[in-house]
């Protein structure tokens, strides 16, 4: 079994509770998910949008270095490399959830690059410097567009999951690479706003990025809870829209309530087991893995 996620926010659960990730009660923690044959984990550094300038920075410094730690921890956790998925291990690779985290300067987006971020959203749910959030109804700003050039001349994948419209279509005017919904839903099935409406689940096919499905049963329903038909009712629908190769995992482990039948990693092969009861298992390794790990191969 393969497992390729797109976005959990360990980190922030770590550095607030001072816990490790390599062995915690969290949602995931390392030695809980080694029982993949191949594993690669995206772990996001969260840093509020209200957070400027330096603040900003030291914020996403300090999650950072929870991932570091644990390299330094453990041989359980090595850095994602796209052409050696290590067995047994967690691959881990670094995101960015919030462009605050940049402090409005655009050469840290170089620093981060060599610290390992390999993802980057440009707002969390409000207002940055870069871009709106969809608690919000502004657009990219003109910092927000340079940002997004020099992501892509680093190679580092744009995530547009917390993106209002008006972000989300400024970025399509802008952005010359691919980029990801790391842990964004169908809005024609759940009308949310974090959730992408047809056109933009559409844009991100035609421009071959992904679309991570998220497991927050608000994202899925509505409600407090969700069923594994639901969740599959998502899958088809992006299927159904022309996304069979664009589809992946974007858990929200540990930023979000989950159902009760994945409350954390340990609990993926439950769904893995019922994914296969009505998927082809082809279809299967490209949602659980095998899109998510061609698209990074492709562009990172």
């Amino acid at each position: 079994m393969r497992h390729f996620d797109l976005h959990a926010d360990t980190l922030s659960k770590c550095l607030q509770n001072r816990k490790s990730l390599i062995q915690n009660d969290f949602a995931i923690s390392v030695q809980r998910g080694l029982i993949f044959d191949q594993w690669v984990q995206v772990f996001a550094a969260f840093v509020p949008d209200e957070l400027h300038g330096s603040k900003g920075y030291h914020r996403f410094l300090s999650e950072a270095g929870q991932l570091q730690k644990a390299f330094e921890e453990s041989d359980q956790i090595v850095p994602y490399d796209k052409d050696n998925i290590r067995p047994g291990v967690c691959n881990a690779m670094l995101s960015v959830e919030g462009g605050s985290a940049m402090g409005g300067k655009l050469e840290r987006i170089d620093e981060m690059y060599k610290m390992g971020v390999r993802m980057f959203s440009l707002c969390w749910n409000g207002e940055t410097d870069l871009a709106g959030g969809t608690a919000t109804e502004v657009g990219l700003t003109a910092l927000g567009k340079e940002a997004v050039k020099e992501l892509e001349a680093h190679k580092i994948i744009i995530d547009v999951s917390h993106l209002n419209n008006y972000s989300f279509w400024d970025l399509c005017e802008v952005a010359e690479r691919p980029f990801i919904a790391s842990h964004s839903n169908c809005f024609e099935l759940c009308p949310h706003r974090r959730n992408l409406d047809d056109v933009q689940l559409q844009e991100i096919i035609r421009r071959k990025g992904l679309i991570g499905i998220n497991f927050y049963p608000v994202f899925i329903n509505g409600e407090s809870d969700a069923s594994f038909q639901e969740l599959r009712r998502h899958i088809r629908h992006i299927i159904a829209l022309g996304g069979e190769d664009c589809i992946a995992v974007g858990s929200d482990f540990d930023g979000a309530a989950m159902p009760s039948r994945i409350p954390s990693i340990d609990r993926i092969p439950d769904w893995h087991e019922n994914l296969l009861k009505h998927f082809d298992p082809e279809i299967v390794d490209k949602i659980t893995f095998k899109n998510a790990q061609r698209f990074m191969q492709e562009n990172l």
